[in-house]
């Protein structure tokens, strides 16, 4: 016992350690650590377009926007291979929502071959997309055509851009 302890007054002195209390603080620093281990991920995965995934494994609900994850920071190599990708769980809710984002992932990647190249369409369209629709409450209770319908207004958004600017740069100078 500490020299102080008995002239100290009681509501000064620090409660004195038990082995549960010292249990529970480690359980919690436990605690603490699987989920600050599971942002990181989270935000790993977020960078390269795989946060649909990564939340679908942990049996997570996966929030309308982050459909769009993987279209506005995925490689054009794995746009092709979702373009490509055969669904096996036929009938799920998930599967509806992947074979939105296949159907997305080929309309991204033909605008992307006519219009620019992909990483340019990311950053011009998908990414503020992206940002929008994570900011707006409404998107929350979409289902996957609303989420085709606002992607593809911004693709067309796009391309009506792209189609004025090559309709300037024909016209001779005046």
């Amino acid at each position: 016992m500490r020299w102080w302890r008995g002239w100290l007054p009681e509501r000064w002195r620090a409660p004195t350690p038990s082995v549960e209390s010292g249990r529970q603080r480690l359980a919690s620093l436990r605690e603490l650590r699987r989920r600050a281990d599971e942002l990181v991920s989270d935000c790993e995965a977020f960078l390269v377009g795989r946060l649909a995934e990564q939340l679908e494994a942990r049996a997570a609900d996966v929030p309308v926007w982050v459909w769009t994850n993987f279209l506005a920071h995925g490689t054009e190599q794995d746009l092709c291979t979702e373009r490509s990708a055969q669904r096996g769980r036929a009938g799920t809710s998930a599967d509806a929502w992947h074979e939105a984002r296949s159907y997305l992932a080929t309309q991204v990647l033909d605008l992307a071959a006519i219009y620019g190249p992909l990483a340019e369409v990311q950053q011009t369209v998908l990414v503020p997309l992206e940002a929008e629709l994570a900011s707006r409450a409404d998107v929350a209770g979409w289902g996957s055509r609303q989420l085709v319908g606002s992607v593809e207004a911004a693709l067309v958004r796009r391309r009506r851009a792209c189609r004025r600017a090559d309709i300037r740069a024909a016209r001779p100078p005046r």
